[in-house]
């Protein structure tokens, strides 16, 4: 690299943060290591620093076209400063400029996010608690660099590759931001009878009942030590898989023995959990839609089954509602470890629509999420895409 660039060097190494400003009104847009990331500049938390500081770093400041890497936490991480960011000041930062052997920095860009070079950075990583790379050792890196026409040709594909990821990712975005309004607006807030939005063709005061008027709840395995679980030809619904998933996973499962004795889940049920570290995460709720057999419950949580007709996706999305979930948090009780009360739980009091109405809004919700999982997939997909030709389109 030292004999790509003349100048490489650090950024400004020190205390900052007596500069800050509030926004880009009061001073300039200050760039630092958590806005680079996988190649890319993102500015989703934005520093801003007063006109006097930024004055002082010029002799520091970068231009378009320069290339900047991550020095300190997660070090090696690179970008290319682009026209918009040329004059920019910058902290914690390596800075390649001046360049004396004609290269695109785009090409570099991508070279450094390989395997090999990933491997090569990590030789050169100091620090036990927090690494570092020296802007000294960055001088001896070794690149493999095609003539100018093919590296400008294989940056140019990679840059195609992250916008199209970016646009993806921004899809994925807007869809969840979508979920989570709609969340907010087609259940009705405390005190109220009918939602903020609401379906055409649906009048009426929606129903309020207590959970406990809706079905009867039991318990997971008992009687179990941890050398019974692990083997056997029955599952068991794991605690993750009811936090981490509001439609519980089949294939996220633990093994156990078959044992008539205990409480065997059903079509329709909801999980809920009763302890956690933190009270957002208590109470939280996953419902059960397969027909298997000898399935059980783990011990560290409660099956809740309805006894009225109710549809079973309008049930998932609307406890993990936030007007449900604030509900529920105010139960948790703890210090380091929280915990909820079933007796409690079931007293909570939720709006019930008619069952046709209940149809509607699960099915949109459904819907909503399988747009998700598309998007995340494709998105998922696009980033291995970028990772193999990361492997193959280089030395």
């Amino acid at each position: 690299m030292g004999e790509v660039y003349k100048t490489i060097r650090n950024a400004f190494v020190g205390t900052a943060t007596p500069y800050y400003v509030e926004s880009n009104k009061d001073g300039y847009f200050y760039l630092e290591s958590n806005n680079i990331k996988d190649g890319v500049i993102n500015r989703i938390k934005e520093i801003f620093i007063n006109e006097e500081f930024y004055l002082s770093q010029r002799d520091k400041w970068l231009y378009e076209g320069d290339l900047v890497m991550v020095q300190s936490g997660h070090v090696g991480h690179t970008a290319v400063i682009p026209k918009e960011l040329n004059e920019t000041a910058a902290h914690a930062l390596i800075i390649f400029q001046n360049q004396s052997k004609p290269t695109d920095p785009h090409f570099l860009n991508y070279e450094l996010q390989t395997t090999n070079s990933k491997k090569m950075l990590d030789n050169i990583t100091i620090g036990n608690t927090i690494k570092h790379i020296l802007a000294s050792d960055m001088k001896e890196f070794k690149v493999s660099l095609p003539n100018k026409i093919e590296q400008t040709a294989i940056g140019n594909f990679f840059r195609t590759l992250d916008n199209t990821i970016l646009l993806y990712k921004r899809k994925l975005d807007s869809l969840k931001q979508l979920k989570k309004a709609y969340l907010q607006q087609m259940f009705p807030q405390e005190g109220e009878t009918v939602p903020k939005v609401r379906f055409a063709g649906f009048k009426g005061d929606w129903e309020v009942y207590t959970l406990g008027e809706l079905g009867s709840t039991y318990t997971g395995l008992s009687g179990k030590t941890k050398e019974d679980f692990g083997k056997g030809e029955a599952k068991y619904v794991t605690y993750l898989n009811i936090l981490n998933n509001l439609l519980t996973n089949s294939e996220e499962m633990g093994a156990v023995e078959i044992d008539n004795k205990q409480n065997e889940v059903k079509y329709g049920d909801i999980f809920f959990t009763t302890s956690s570290e933190t009270p957002e995460e208590v109470g939280m709720s996953s419902v059960w839609l397969h027909t298997l057999k000898n399935i059980y419950l783990n011990s560290f949580c409660f099956g809740f089954r309805p006894s009225r007709k109710v549809c079973p996706y309008y049930m998932a999305f609307m406890l993990r509602s936030p007007y449900v979930r604030v509900k529920i948090q105010l139960l948790a009780q703890g210090i380091s470890r929280y915990n909820i009360s079933k007796t409690k739980l079931m007293e909570i009091e939720i709006n019930m629509p008619s069952l046709v109405e209940q149809t509607a809004i699960g099915n949109f919700f459904r819907n909503l999420d399988e747009q998700i999982t598309t998007q995340q997939t494709k998105l998922n997909n696009l980033k291995l895409l970028k990772s193999a030709y990361l492997q193959k389109m280089f030395v």
